[in-house]
């Protein structure tokens, strides 16, 4: 975990090293951001997303030149990674009364 952080960490900081943020730097940054997520085997479909949703927050053309470019990509990244961590289904709750079979996997 500690790896895939600072895999991410060193993606953002190697696009604000950039003189220019262009949709280049975003690419790059976005490969490497992917690339770290599928060596932690986190789900293809659900890098895609992240990808498709990061692009689709950050349009370089429609941003004021006022505004700072790094921040605005840092926290479209930030958001999509929480969102992604973020339950979209509430747990599983057991009924009373009833069989409730539960499998533990990786436990020692």
């Amino acid at each position: 975990l500690a790896e895939l952080g600072g895999r991410i960490t060193n993606a953002l900081r190697t696009m604000t090293a950039h003189t220019v943020i262009d949709e280049e730097a975003v690419d790059t940054m976005l490969k490497e951001i992917a690339s770290a997520l599928l060596a932690a085997d986190v789900n293809v479909k659900l890098v895609q997303k992240l990808r498709k949703n990061v692009k689709g927050k950050i349009n370089l053309e429609d941003l004021a030149t006022g505004l700072n470019r790094r921040k605005m990509i840092q926290q479209a990244v930030f958001d999509e990674l929480c969102e992604m961590l973020s339950p979209s289904r509430k747990p599983y709750v057991p009924k009373k009364g009833k069989a409730n079979v539960i499998m533990f996997v990786g436990l020692q």
